[in-house]
């Protein structure tokens, strides 16, 4: 597997446990590892991660309308 998308697919799965944690519990996960700085930061590149791999999975579905 190719580097990005074991990074990729590492923030991926970071930004899924951070919605279900701060849905049942209200605990900001990206906080607790990366710090309060840069949560922004942080939080653009868990949704281009996420892009990432969802797009190639849209391209598909597309093309067998």
């Amino acid at each position: 597997m190719k580097m990005i998308h074991v990074i990729t697919l590492f923030m991926a799965i970071i930004g899924g446990m951070h919605f279900v944690l701060t849905g049942i519990g209200g605990t900001d996960l990206i906080t607790t590892i990366f710090g309060t700085t840069h949560t922004t930061l942080i939080h653009l590149i868990i949704g281009a991660s996420i892009m990432w791999h969802v797009t190639p999975m849209i391209k598909t579905h597309l093309a067998t309308l």
